[in-house]
């Protein structure tokens, strides 16, 4: 991209007459840095590195040193803003796939293709704008009223069956899901097969994790209790469902509802106790050392 269409297209300030004409790669991490790159300038002591690395511009958020006047030098106000201009540039007409927040996660933990860009952070914005073949996922819906070529995911009907109350069987495969993200797992398995797309099955998400424990809340193996601490669960428009599917299959069983003020509960009997919008951590006991009192 030529410095000037950069320039204008980030609503940016050039700070001086540079040499070179255009850039050909974005990045914000130094490592990531070589010839021709237009570097974001996070933090102002990588800035140096940049340039001997080979950067072309370098963006920055406030005023620095011009430490090489035949690069650019470009000032803007917001970094997100500016990423976000330019990957809106450079994708206006490439296809991006609309997820639901549990298909998007799924989706981003079975990812072994390196075209995929699941858009978390601003990173991912410009590793899309540097593809030239790429897959692009996101969740937030307020795309659709940017981009044209949005399309939403869809379900393929799978043959999924439910293995306890957290995990389900895929053909021969064991999934570490439970099986009220049934659905949500086939469009992430649709997206992959019908795009021919790497993938892993041997992955987990963080919302409705298990975490069996011992009488003093410390970690156990998996199934080695009749204690479980689900994690991850957030009182939103999800919640709803993962509930009816925990009440309805613990009908025989003591739960609980941790939050912040029921978080005493945990020292209470159960078998299983549903943590809310809220951080729970096993507990560590350390062992007794040979001189320990």
């Amino acid at each position: 991209m030529k410095i000037e269409t950069l320039t204008n297209l980030i609503s940016g300030e050039l700070l001086n007459r540079p040499y070179i004409s255009e850039v050909l790669f974005y990045t914000s991490d130094v490592e990531e840095v070589n010839r021709g790159s237009c570097f974001f300038a996070k933090k102002t002591a990588d800035i140096a590195e940049a340039i001997k690395r080979g950067a072309y511009a370098i963006i920055v958020d406030k005023e620095v040193p011009i430490l090489d006047k035949e690069i650019a030098w470009i000032k803007v106000d917001d970094f997100k803003k500016a990423i976000f201009n330019i990957f809106k540039y450079e994708n206006l007409k490439n296809k991006i796939y609309l997820s639901d927040k549990i298909t998007f996660e799924i989706i981003k933990n079975m990812n072994q293709d390196k075209r995929v860009v699941v858009l978390n952070e601003d990173e991912d914005l410009l590793r899309a704008i540097n593809l030239s073949e790429k897959y692009i996922v996101t969740k937030e819906t307020y795309f659709k009223e940017i981009f044209s070529n949005i399309e939403e995911l869809k379900h393929k009907k799978l043959n999924l069956q439910k293995e306890g109350l957290f995990r389900m069987k895929f053909e021969s495969f064991e999934l570490h899901l439970p099986f009220v993200y049934a659905e949500n797992f086939e469009k992430a398995y649709n997206f992959f097969d019908k795009n021919e797309l790497k993938y892993t099955l041997e992955f987990e998400i963080e919302r409705f994790k298990p975490v069996f424990v011992d009488a003093l809340l410390r970690e156990v193996k998996y199934g080695e209790s009749s204690k479980v601490v689900i994690k991850g669960l957030k009182n939103d428009e999800i919640f709803f469902k993962e509930l009816n599917y925990i009440v309805e299959n613990t009908k025989h069983a003591k739960c609980v509802f941790i939050n912040e003020t029921t978080k005493e509960l945990l020292n209470s009997p159960f078998n299983f106790a549903v943590c809310v919008d809220f951080d729970f951590e096993p507990k560590v006991i350390e062992e007794k050392g040979l001189f320990n009192d």
